[in-house]
């Protein structure tokens, strides 16, 4: 009989804890929940403030806002110029993980690749007159 511990390493500063659901050791845990109130703070102060500005004000990297809007620790509703950035372009988008503009392009790329494969499956077809 075997016993396995719920342990794993965190991503942050690889120190082994106990699983839990936000995947994060105490440590870290508390330390995000600290950049979170602090970049909530500085946009209680101004709500139109960018990425870039609420970044700045509550010390932390921009990348951390990012990392935090798609977690869904930041929500965007109420705070008008923050956005998370595109995958592909890096263009600012309000949901999702895709602008417009890539998720279109993605489609018709999807689209002709679906339609050279019935043309090549049709191509590969034998037909037998049956009398």
């Amino acid at each position: 009989m075997t016993l396995e511990l719920p342990v794993a390493h965190c991503p942050v500063c690889g120190d082994v804890y106990r699983k839990n659901l936000r995947g994060l050791c105490a440590d870290c845990s508390s330390a995000e929940d600290g950049q979170v109130d602090a970049i909530e703070r500085a946009l209680k102060r101004d709500r139109r403030l960018t990425n870039e500005q609420a970044a700045e004000l509550a010390a932390v990297p921009a990348a951390r806002i990012r990392t935090l809007i798609r977690r869904g620790r930041l929500k965007l509703y109420a705070y008008p110029n923050l956005a998370d950035a595109c995958d592909l372009c890096g263009a600012p988008i309000r949901e999702g993980k895709l602008c417009g503009g890539c998720l279109k392009n993605l489609r018709v790329q999807i689209a002709e690749d679906r339609e050279k494969q019935l043309k090549q499956k049709r191509e590969h077809i034998y037909l037998t007159k049956r009398i």
